[in-house]
């Protein structure tokens, strides 16, 4: 799992030869590109705008062609042409230089603008930067303020700037969890959670399928998810799976697996081995209990692709056996190994390659020597106050030879309208180490994406590029950094549709917090009897 070689980042970098008035300031990255150079040029936003170089047939180019188009479209005025006829044209191309599958390079003159890339991955990258570009160019009059304006005629003219963009990504993984363990996801939703990360350069979408309050999944051998009105099939969790590779994300389904299983017991009252560590239930370990799981990563792994991540879960949870199995030598240590047995098992019927991600848990997870380097384990960490103990995590499982780490970042539900300090954070720290494979930004306990927007939005931009937007002297407390932030994000969401808080809420449905309805003429109800349920 570990890298041989230490992460090495390049900061960003803006070169100018001709400053166009306060032309480039408009453009709002997010994320920041490696290496932008403004060349000094600008020209008038196109009337009509064609695209080479993709095919409709390829699956790996659908996410891209639809993205753009669906871009452009919203453009009054804007037409898309094709065939001979003239106009802007958005060009890609295949090159084999660039290295790494998700990087890109483009070129944006006055007559067109060109996206290179190795894989079809670093093409979709290159337009939704382009996106940005094109977006923040025509919607001048959202961005440029009174003293912002670059010229008289900005507004008619929209002009964009020429520029050079190279980029590529510091983390491998970069994760968006949803919980679906704690309130209502439907398959809209999730559908536009997809579109929205994959926009922001997220390529995994981590689905915590069940928790103790809810089961997010409804299962086709076993009862699960069957008394929860919103839990999506398994049909659906494999329809989601092949849509999420259209726009080049990964889908790693989160089975708990010890702890927080409050809704897998209230089927299975005898798999109770005690309370949570936060309340809830615990499994008690043994046989029946390793019989249930292999069921469960069955029906998950079967409809996962060829090669795939399943999270475990595995945190805060209290140890105790079943009755009849103490005599066995049940340890935390050996419950470990034996789920990535059954993983592995599961996989190997479907033929597929399946990586096994866990909790590190508080103070570690103990691993089995014959798997520590076949498994990736994650520390979690969520507020901006955890600095130091975020720095003596990393130092703690980052390093040469080590277990190979995802770093929990996002935020936790105390964060009511979301935060990203501790990914800035996380992001920064995870540079150092090679063993560091990427990062999840979390959301936990509620569906209020839209309340929460800033969460995904900024942390998606350190998980990107860890060193811009940085610090300076006169904002000690990132003050100036979180407002501009803000202001970017309320911006993009102007001509980005699929960010639109309105429509997200309508995909959403009823606002959940802990299974708990929280507004409306259900507030106070339980979505399912799974929330409240005792032994």
């Amino acid at each position: 799992m570990a890298s041989s070689s230490k992460k090495t980042y390049v900061e960003v970098t803006v070169n100018v030869k001709r400053k166009p008035s306060e032309l480039r300031d408009r453009i709002e990255f997010s994320p920041v590109p490696q290496k932008v150079d403004f060349t000094g040029g600008k020209f008038p936003f196109p009337a009509s705008i064609k695209i080479e170089g993709l095919k409709c047939s390829n699956p790996e180019d659908e996410g891209t062609l639809t993205s753009l188009k669906e871009f452009i479209s919203s453009l009054n005025g804007i037409s898309i042409i094709a065939g001979t006829q003239k106009g802007w044209c958005v060009r890609f191309c295949q090159d084999k230089k660039i290295k790494n599958s998700e990087a890109y390079k483009l070129k944006i003159s006055k007559n067109y603008a060109e996206i290179k890339a190795s894989g079809a991955a670093g093409l979709f990258y290159g337009a939704q930067t382009l996106i940005q570009v094109l977006g923040c160019s025509y919607n001048v009059a959202l961005i440029a303020g009174p003293n912002r304006i670059a010229e008289e005629d900005a507004h008619n003219k929209r002009w964009i700037p020429e520029m050079v963009i190279e980029d590529s990504p510091a983390y491998k993984v970069r994760s968006f969890m949803v919980d679906a363990g704690r309130a209502p996801f439907t398959m809209p939703l999730l559908k536009r959670i997809v579109r929205i990360m994959a926009h922001l350069k997220l390529n995994t979408l981590h689905f915590h399928a069940f928790d103790d309050q809810l089961c997010g999944v409804k299962f086709n051998r076993i009862p699960l998810g069957s008394e929860n009105p919103y839990a999506i099939t398994i049909d659906e969790l494999a329809e989601l799976v092949r849509y999420a590779a259209r726009y080049h994300v990964n889908l790693m389904p989160e089975i708990e697996s010890w702890g927080h299983v409050q809704s897998v017991i209230y089927h299975y009252p005898e798999l109770y081995g005690c309370p949570g560590m936060w309340g809830g239930m615990s499994f008690g370990v043994g046989k029946k209990t390793y019989d249930l799981l292999a069921k469960i990563y069955d029906e998950v792994i079967e409809v996962l692709p060829k090669k795939a991540m399943l999270h475990v879960g595995m945190d805060e949870a209290n140890w105790r056996t079943l009755p009849g199995e103490k005599a066995n030598a049940h340890t935390p240590a050996n419950m470990v190994k034996k789920v990535y047995e059954l993983v592995l098992a599961a996989a190997k019927k479907h033929k597929k390659s399946v990586e096994m991600h866990l909790w590190a848990d508080h103070g570690g997870r103990p691993l089995m020597p014959e798997i520590k380097n076949r498994v990736v384990i994650e520390p979690w960490k969520y507020r901006q106050n955890d600095e130091n103990d975020i720095i003596k995590t990393m130092e703690q499982y980052g390093g040469e030879g080590k277990t190979a780490v995802m770093m929990g970042a996002g935020w936790s539900s105390i964060h009511l309208q979301g935060s990203y300090e501790a990914t800035r954070i996380w992001a920064r720290e995870g540079l150092k180490y090679p063993n560091v494979l990427g990062i999840t930004n979390c959301m936990w306990e509620s569906n209020d994406l839209a309340g929460q927007m800033i969460g995904l939005y900024g942390g998606a931009a350190y998980s990107w590029n860890p060193l811009k937007p940085e610090n300076t002297e006169r904002d000690p407390i990132y003050e100036d950094v979180r407002c501009f932030m803000l202001r970017r994000m309320l911006h993009w969401q102007g001509y980005f549709s699929d960010a639109d808080p309105e429509q997200i809420n309508i995909d959403r449905g009823p606002f959940v917090v802990g299974g708990i309805y929280a507004f409306g003429p259900l507030t106070g109800k339980y979505v399912s009897p799974t929330v409240n349920f005792k032994m």
